[in-house]
């Protein structure tokens, strides 16, 4: 679910505390960000998940999310393209990566 060694350069380069904050703070953000995709997908509001998407991505990415940051990839395209086609399942199956993935960035922490 996430890139041991994208953490661990990071963790050489600012130190574990400072990436450990960074992901404390990642976490409160991006269970808001999820509140909001699954809200703009209720509404078809195609501006919105991009614009959310493309946030969660960018910020999983930092955090070695590759995962999760691949399916929010796939929700920016199709909300900037305004197709819908195969999104449901990738909605659905969202949370599960997205609590998956933070439960591994826990773990590299402990």
């Amino acid at each position: 679910m996430i890139d041991h060694d994208h953490l661990d350069s990071l963790i050489q380069l600012l130190g574990k505390d400072t990436i450990n904050t960074i992901r404390l703070e990642f976490v409160d953000d991006s269970n808001e960000k999820m509140a909001q995709l699954m809200q703009a997908w209720e509404k078809r509001d195609h501006q919105e998940l991009k614009q959310v998407s493309h946030s969660l991505k960018s910020a999983s990415l930092n955090m070695a999310m590759q995962i999760f940051a691949k399916q929010c990839q796939l929700i920016e395209t199709a909300a900037t393209q305004h197709s819908e086609q195969g999104m449901q399942t990738i909605i659905d199956g969202l949370p599960a990566i997205h609590q998956a993935s933070l439960d591994e960035l826990e773990a590299y922490f402990l």
